[in-house]
């Protein structure tokens, strides 16, 4: 899939998009990520709490704590944490999305129907949230594709890194082959604590967070997701007979009038600690910006991360990925990267993999060290270079080892050796001693600079016995003695 480039700088420069309706990155992945397993790691982290791979989930989103949370249900359907992400991206202010073009993430209770999956995202792996829902519409708001999704970038939607989205995608998978009809999706503006809502208490939103709060009280007192529904503008929860029949169950109703009891002593206590002026939202450039400079001075959030089951080929990091970028600057430089063909695809590898690779490697070293063991334990002597003997010896001179006797076989004692021919001056003096320097080699030596045996003079005072050229001398064979 190709990288709308135009449309994406258009998008940079106007900074108003309805929702993730604008491919910003191509993403290189696993080769199968549609049908990509839960990890080793998770299934057996589900194994241990009892938790079928089929059961069904729902998600919880918090935008201050930039988390997402997975809860899958037990034999009880009672639901339990089993992930938590960290959020990569999500645009606007807190409070909930109105129209169209005001790059505001939703807040609510929504619905995730089979076919919002999308495993052909412009954004790696995504699923629509479903907005408007009816509460949304019974305002008049407007916006489309908002989107849980991947690539790290967000314009009106939830971004989550590919790794993290590559799992979420999975239990949603899974949860539908197991026979769920759906699943919900609870968006928070912050964990809805008697603290955190004494110190936004002051905010424009803070009747419509007290709303969704009655929600969130449920499935914390239950771990149910509630039964969401709308009665005059208003979200109603679990409600018996129809949304405005204003008849809660018994045993619920008893539940959380005594968990309200505790939140109002808990919210009294904690109203002391803010004043009305306390709270004030943050601008989305004056966040990211505080984010991305937290970054680069090294300051990480410690927010749970369960998708470091996924890891980056290393030698893919040079590059920036979609979990790398962090601002315009570096999405033009990957997107630049693409266009001039120097962009290098990720490799995502699982932890199985990694440890089969590991086990290799670790398997060879150890055979390394059982071979050099009993090589060691065998004493065998290693061949040496004799250094009595030449490095070089030339062909045309034999060299005898000092102390060695150079012995011939008994049927060359009748074979002479031929003379080598002399020169004109010795031929010039017959009879005369041959004083002349003559250079023998020299047993176990080399010339240092021409790499042959070193000679030394000697000097003869032997008579040389001419021999015509071209004459053989012979003798008769009783004379060899």
């Amino acid at each position: 899939m190709r990288v709308a480039y135009t449309g994406f700088a258009f998008a940079l420069a106007l900074g108003v998009l309805a929702g993730c309706t604008q491919e910003t990155l191509q993403i290189e992945s696993v080769s199968n990520r549609i049908e990509h397993p839960l990890p080793a790691k998770m299934r057996d982290k589900l194994r241990k709490m009892n938790l079928a791979m089929s059961s069904p989930i729902m998600m919880r989103i918090f935008k201050e704590e930039e988390v997402l949370e997975i809860w899958k249900a037990n034999a009880s359907d009672r639901y339990q944490l089993v992930a938590t992400y960290p959020i990569c991206a999500w645009s606007g202010m807190l409070g909930p999305k109105k129209k169209e073009g005001d790059r505001q993430a939703p807040e609510g209770f929504y619905t995730i129907n089979q076919h919002q999956m999308n495993p052909n995202s412009s954004y790696y792996l995504s699923f629509d949230i479903g907005y408007p829902n009816k509460y949304d519409r019974a305002y008049g708001r407007t916006g489309s594709n908002l989107m849980v999704h991947g690539a790290c970038s967000s314009a009106g939607c939830y971004s989550m890194s590919d790794a993290a989205v590559l799992q979420i995608y999975a239990f949603a998978r899974e949860a539908f082959r197991g026979g769920q009809k759906n699943f919900q999706v609870q968006a928070y503006p912050f964990r809805m604590t008697a603290e955190n809502m004494a110190k936004h208490r002051s905010s424009e939103h803070y009747e419509f967070w007290k709303n969704i709060k009655t929600g969130y009280d449920y499935f914390e007192i239950t771990h149910r997701p509630p039964e969401v529904d709308v009665c005059n503008k208003q979200y109603a929860f679990n409600q018996v007979g129809g949304a405005c029949s204003n008849r809660t169950p018994p045993a619920l109703a008893s539940a959380y009038a005594s968990y309200s009891k505790s939140y109002e002593m808990a919210f009294a206590t904690a109203s002391t600690k803010f004043g009305s002026d306390s709270w004030k939202d943050t601008p989305e450039f004056e966040r990211k910006a505080a984010e991305r400079l937290a970054r680069r001075m090294g300051k990480q959030k410690k927010v749970p991360n369960d998708a470091d089951y996924v890891l980056v080929d290393p030698n893919a990091k040079i590059t920036p990925t979609s979990d790398t970028v962090t601002s315009y600057s570096a999405a033009y430089a990957k997107v630049e990267a693409i266009k001039n063909g120097t962009y290098r695809p990720v490799e995502y590898l699982s932890v199985a993999e990694v440890e089969a690779r590991k086990k290799i490697e670790e398997e060879k070293r150890l055979e390394a060290e059982k071979l050099a063991k009993q090589l060691a334990k065998a004493n065998i002597p290693v061949p040496e270079t004799n250094p009595l003997k030449p490095a070089i010896a030339t062909n045309d001179v034999k060299v005898v080892d000092q102390g060695e006797v150079d012995t011939k076989p008994f049927w060359h004692l009748w074979k002479r050796d031929e003379p080598a021919a002399q020169p004109a001056q010795a031929m010039a003096t017959e009879g005369q001693p041959d004083t002349t320097e003559k250079k023998v080699p020299t047993a176990g030596t080399v010339g240092v600079e021409t790499g042959k045996p070193e000679t030394q003079t000697v000097t003869s005072a032997e008579p040389v016995r001419p021999v015509d050229q071209g004459k053989v001398d012979t003798k008769p064979f009783w004379k060899v003695w």
